[in-house]
């Protein structure tokens, strides 16, 4: 008989026992809700008399978004925000769970059902697994030897209780909510297929999928209606509603043995939060002094170190000398503002060993302070030979260079080994990377400053409440280069974390430290007649429509297009009739109003975004706008830009090439020098694929798409034509971002049945392009990760996805990343090095396959030789020689005639 394995699902019981108490909640004598405290332990403590059992895990949902919310942004979106009151409650819950020894597992990017799905699919065989939850959703995990208890209800389910409830069985139970939904997690479901109706269509067709593969054989017209138009929802719905069972995690069943006797243990808890029912029984009926303090109820955390304020000029020297003359230090610093080239200086954390962290305050209110012009050369010496680590670290230099002092020695930086290592997380904030990885819920901002209109600056704050604060942030980042360095050796990322990541946040902050200068009165000329032009285009829709409306709501915008002038919709989602751009641009062929409201909605995105606003980011002490340039968001590996995006403004509109003349030279004998990357995607794709034909176009130097046209149409090259040439280009191009037979009908205005016959001769004629296309898929697929020439990863697990739409975009990605994450990686390379060998070029703007330069007029040509001599040998050595970069420059009075 095999031993009983308690999987407690503590989110859930969280909330059932907040919500229990809501209506007369608990609170003590401190004023704090203890409703959720309360009803959690107390559910364990009666859990344990109900189960003879030492074996316990439970587990809690992580703060950050989850990969569901990725695959549908409508995912629990109907919930609301977590009470404030019970938001307070959930540190000292997985406090109490420490301290007796429950072992705890998370996982970033997923839910609690998905880490207890995987342990029960991992220990099923070994144990009899008992689910504690009142969630539905786990009677998809029900089998012979694994039950869901409910401990509000004391109701055990089995198989026999779920197929009894429900209609059908566990095995059934994703494809059930596929069907019907759940309101409570916002999955959609197939609109009209109720509960009775969902188990009995499983009941004749078993399972989801071979239901919509017999949909003819349903007589009923309105049933096969509703499942034909929800095709999409009701698999979305399998997927959002499919608890993941493979999760990576490292098991040690030993870590699942619990001793009963830990429970004294938590005694000093029960008092601090005055659980009095509780502590009589654990305690015996013995009288206990409620508010006692205890010296040894400190932190329960796995993440233990002492805070040290340095405030004094002895308190300085002594931890200078202390300081390790070769070994890592992590550096934070505390300023006034999020903005770098804005923000005041107002302390320094540091940390060299996981059991201490150092605050040192320069600028607060009201407080004891150090002096910054004295004690910065004796910080800058100490550290000098060290090897300093950071979060975001590009901040910190900005911040402290704006205060006198460069940090030379950067060696690493936690958050871009974050991104490095898994660049399709998305999130990789401090506080993230923490729970992440450590498993430690850290100190939020708003707990020293506040929020909303009541936040103000870290200046603010009382040195001491700073210095725990401050501390934290160095002490976690020290604790996350250990973590993350050995995971990069572990995963052979190392070069390209060391390499180019590391050496490239020097040439970005130098860059965003140059800035742009921008020529206001062309931007306000511009405004006008944009605005202008919008008012126009506000009347003739106003006219065109018979009524004024609020363009901008989409729901206003439906109703008169759909409605009111009974234009036939072209798209609905699950809001309701779709006005997207791409509805817009199918409605233009036939209808005016669709022209005049694309047109209505690029200038106003324009004019709000740029033309009025670029001038309100100036910088009053530079006059020039500093964007950021990020390496952490594009999960391939490209560069993007924000306050303001610089990459964003578009070339081939009349506006966005207007906006480009107002980017201009600051001094009168300067002008503005731009390099661009000719074809390097296409390029790139020759020397992957090892396709003779386009690596012979390109070292030929003849016009790829005449070239490819010729080949296709089987002509010589002097008689393909324009329409010719325009269908090779896009494809030759659409190849690259794996395009299919319908994007490519409606690119060319040609059938789809044309578009497939136009791709299957494509690839009849290049047959290596359709077997490098398909290796990368399969390889990635293999591998779980598509991979560059300079071994850049981007996990893709929905390769593997049973959904048809969720497998063909990752099979999209699987094609195109490791192309597009190469040319990233080429033009990060070429950066490094025009930063080290040119630094009197000033590199203002990165455009994906473009830089741009503010260079000296006399200079020009001199620029472009050297830039461009560099650019185009910028490929790894194993590539050079197989076809040649190529790079056109330009330089004008401003980025348009430089573009």
């Amino acid at each position: 008989m095999n031993q009983k394995l308690i999987l407690i699902d503590g989110t859930a019981i969280i909330y059932r026992t907040y919500y229990a108490f809501i209506n007369r909640p608990l609170i003590n004598s401190k004023g704090l809700n203890t409703s959720a405290i309360f009803g959690t332990v107390n559910t364990f403590l009666k859990l344990l008399d109900t189960f003879d059992t030492d074996n316990v895990v439970i587990s809690f949902d992580l703060k950050e978004k989850t990969f569901r919310h990725k695959l549908d942004e409508n995912y629990k979106a109907n919930r609301p925000e977590m009470p404030d009151d019970l938001v307070s409650q959930i540190q000292p819950i997985r406090e109490f769970f420490d301290i007796i020894g429950i072992k705890t597992c998370t996982k970033a990017g997923f839910e609690a059902d998905d880490v207890l799905a995987t342990l029960t699919e991992k220990c099923h065989g070994d144990y009899d697994i008992v689910l504690v939850t009142g969630d539905k959703d786990y009677a998809q995990l029900v089998d012979e030897n694994i039950v869901m208890y409910d401990p509000f209800k004391g109701e055990t389910l089995r198989r026999e209780e779920i197929e009894e409830k429900y209609g059908v069985t566990p095995e059934q139970f994703v494809d059930f909510l596929a069907l019907v939904g759940d309101t409570a997690d916002n999955i959609p479901g197939v609109k009209g297929i109720g509960k009775k109706g969902a188990a009995k269509l499983l009941e004749d067709y078993g399972t989801l999928e071979n239901l919509y593969d017999h949909l003819d054989d349903i007589s009923s017209k309105s049933t096969k209606k509703k499942l034909e138009e929800d095709r999409d929802n009701a698999f979305l719905s399998q997927t959002l509603a499919r608890m993941v069972r493979d999760i990576e995690m490292d098991l040690n069943e030993k870590e699942f043995r619990f001793d009963r006797g830990n429970i004294d243990k938590a005694i000093p808890f029960f008092q601090e939060y005055e659980l009095k029912s509780i502590l009589k029984k654990v305690a015996g009926q013995q009288e206990l002094d409620l508010f006692a303090e205890d010296e040894e109820a400190s932190e329960t955390s796995g993440v233990h170190f002492e805070s040290i304020l340095i405030d004094t000029e002895e308190k300085l020297e002594k931890m200078i000398s202390g300081i390790p003359s070769k070994g890592v230090v992590a550096i934070d610093t505390e300023t006034t503002s999020t903005d770098p080239m804005m923000a005041e200086l107002v302390g320094v954390s540091l940390c060299w060993e996981e059991e201490k962290a150092y605050y040192l305050p320069f600028s607060h209110n009201m407080s004891d302070n150090l002096d910054w012009k004295k004690s910065q050369p004796r910080l800058k010496k100490a550290l000098f030979g060290c090897k300093l680590v950071g979060h975001n670290i590009k901040y910190d230099q900005h911040v402290l260079r704006r205060a006198g002092w460069f940090l030379e020695n950067v060696y690493f930086d936690t958050m871009v080994a974050a991104y490095v290592i898994a660049s399709g997380e998305m999130r990789y904030s401090l506080d993230t990377c923490s729970r992440r990885e450590l498993d430690f819920e850290m100190i939020p901002i708003s707990d020293l400053i506040g929020s909303g209109k009541n936040q103000t600056t870290f200046d603010m704050t009382d040195t001491h409440d700073a210095c725990r604060y401050a501390a934290e942030d160095a002490n976690i980042t020290f604790r996350l280069y250990h973590v993350y360095s050995k995971r990069l050796d572990d995963m052979d990322m190392g070069r390209l974390f060391y390499d180019i990541e590391m050496p490239l946040i020097d040439v970005l902050s130098k860059m965003e430290e140059n800035g742009v200068f921008i020529d206001v009165e062309i931007l306000d000329e511009i405004s006008r007649k944009t605005q202008k032009r919008v008012a126009e285009l506000q009347k003739d829709i106003y006219d065109a429509c018979g009524k004024p409306f609020n363009i901008n709501s989409t729901k206003q915008l439906a109703e008169v297009l759909f409605g009111d002038l009974g234009i036939k919709p072209v798209k609905k989602t699950k809001t309701g009739l779709s006005t997207d751009n791409s509805v817009l641009e199918a409605l233009a062929q036939e209808h005016e109003i669709a022209r005049l409201l694309m047109e209505y909605r690029m200038l106003t995105k324009l004019e709000n975004t740029y033309t009025t606003a670029l001038p309100k980011m100036i910088n009053p002490h530079t006059g020039r706008i500093h964007s950021s340039f990020n390496q952490t968001v594009a999960s391939t590996g490209r560069l993007s830009s924000s306050n303001p995006n610089l990459q964003n403004i578009p070339s081939r509109t009349d506006l966005g090439r207007e906006i480009r003349k107002a980017f201009v030279p600051e001094k009168k004998d300067y002008v503005i020098l731009a390099g661009d990357y000719s074809q390097i995607e296409l390029r790139l794709a020759a020397i992957m694929s090892c396709d003779e034909n386009l690596i012979n176009a390109f070292r030929n130097k003849e016009d790829i798409h005449r070239q490819t046209a010729a080949i296709i149409f089987e002509k010589d090259p002097a008689d393909v034509t324009q329409d010719d040439r325009k269908k090779a280009k896009v494809i030759n191009f659409g190849i690259l971002y794996g395009m299919g037979a319908t994007r490519l009908s409606g690119e060319l205005n040609i059938s789809r049945s044309e578009a497939q016959e136009f791709i299957e001769n494509y690839f009849a004629k290049f047959p290596t392009i359709k077997a490098f296309i398909d290796n990368q898929i399969q390889t990635a697929r293999d591998r779980g990760y598509s991979e560059t020439m300079l071994g850049r990863r981007l996990e893709l697990q929905g390769l593997r996805s049973s959904n048809q739409r969720f497998r063909s975009e990752a099979e999209r990605v699987a094609i195109n990343m490791p192309i597009q994450g190469s040319a990233a990686d080429i033009i990060k390379l070429a950066m490094i090095e025009i930063n080290r060998k040119l630094p009197e070029f000033k590199m203002i703007i990165q455009v994906h396959d473009e830089l741009v330069f503010e260079v000296e007029r006399s200079q020009v040509e001199e620029a472009t030789k050297r830039i461009k001599d560099i650019m185009e040998n910028a490929l790894p050595d194993k590539y050079k020689g197989i076809v040649p970069l190529d790079v056109e420059f330009s330089y004008g009075e401003n980025w348009l005639e430089a573009h």
